[in-house]
């Protein structure tokens, strides 16, 4: 039988990494990376050869739609993980997937249930949905919730990026909202589920382990650690400051924490309404994906004994 051909962009990120994986694993796919000219010849790279996976050179920055395209000949699903810098660019890779008659695109969301005119960053993808329906090609869009890495506190100074350190050790809000939640190892075994699903053809899917709110997981983190954490409690006023005046990846974090922790948007029930895009759960399309999942109780145990 003939393995589906999957193509995807970003495979070496925190997010393209893990669906390689998933992919990988299932055992369906010939998988491809596209990668950039720059990247070609790093260890990375080269990693992903040993595991069998096709590397194809894709330059998104400075390529036309046909070189694109050449590149995209004979690929089933083309998966979009880029750098967040680069989603507004991804009308030119949609356009590549027309071109090349792909038969699914899955552009770059992977992250939390929200409606328009609440995140600038969850509107330019929204931007992207818009332009794939308005040109007719065929689609899935996937969102993930919010990472289990993010928000079971840990404050280690030697942590590479402080903002980071800072969103995962802070408390906002009233801390008894819930939010669907996902260890990102796990999201590559939810991809390769639900692109080899005819059902999820153009729609929106929503995958998520548990819910969980500020509260439980603080106390859950104070249990398996054994010590109390220290947590910054973040106000409202503070909050809006940060919106306003922080960098770029600042306010994109911090409007995660504002959208998540104070509205209360990142919810399955919320995921499934229509205003939020009417998404498919997918742990009740896959009933049986739960026993591969890492809970929040694994993921602390492991968090904390390292």
């Amino acid at each position: 039988m003939v393995k589906q051909s999957v193509l995807v962009i970003g495979a070496t990120g925190a997010t393209g990494s893990s669906i390689v994986d998933g992919l990988l694993e299932s055992g369906n796919f010939a998988v491809i990376a596209g990668v950039r000219p720059s990247s070609a010849e790093k260890p990375e790279v080269e990693a992903l050869k040993s595991r069998g996976v096709e590397i194809r050179i894709i330059d998104l920055d400075h390529w036309t739609v046909d070189q694109i395209a050449e590149q995209l000949k004979g690929v089933d699903t083309v998966i979009s993980a880029v750098y967040f810098t680069a989603i507004p660019g991804q009308k030119l890779l949609a356009d590549a997937c027309k071109k090349a008659d792909v038969k699914r695109f899955v552009p770059d969301d992977w992250a939390t249930a929200c409606v328009r005119g609440v995140r600038s960053f969850h509107d330019q993808k929204l931007a992207i949905h818009d332009y794939v329906k308005e040109i007719g090609i065929d689609f899935t869009f996937i969102d993930v919730g919010w990472w289990m890495q993010v928000t079971v506190p840990f404050a280690d100074p030697k942590f590479p990026q402080p903002i980071i350190r800072r969103v995962s050790t802070s408390y906002i809000g009233s801390g008894d909202v819930k939010c669907a939640l996902i260890d990102k190892r796990d999201i590559g075994k939810f991809v390769a589920r639900i692109i080899a699903d005819d059902r999820t053809l153009n729609q929106y899917v929503f995958c998520w382990t548990e819910e969980f709110t500020l509260n439980e997981t603080i106390a859950l983190a104070e249990r398996v650690s054994g010590r109390k954490v220290n947590i910054e409690h973040i106000s409202a006023d503070e909050m809006e400051k940060i919106l306003k005046d922080g960098s770029g990846l600042e306010r994109i974090l911090f409007g995660y924490e504002y959208s998540i922790w104070i509205r209360g948007d990142n919810t399955v029930e919320n995921a499934k309404k229509k205003e939020y895009g009417g998404a498919l759960d997918a742990r009740e399309l896959y009933p049986d994906i739960g026993k591969e999942l890492r809970t929040m109780e694994d993921f602390a145990k492991e968090c904390y004994s390292n």
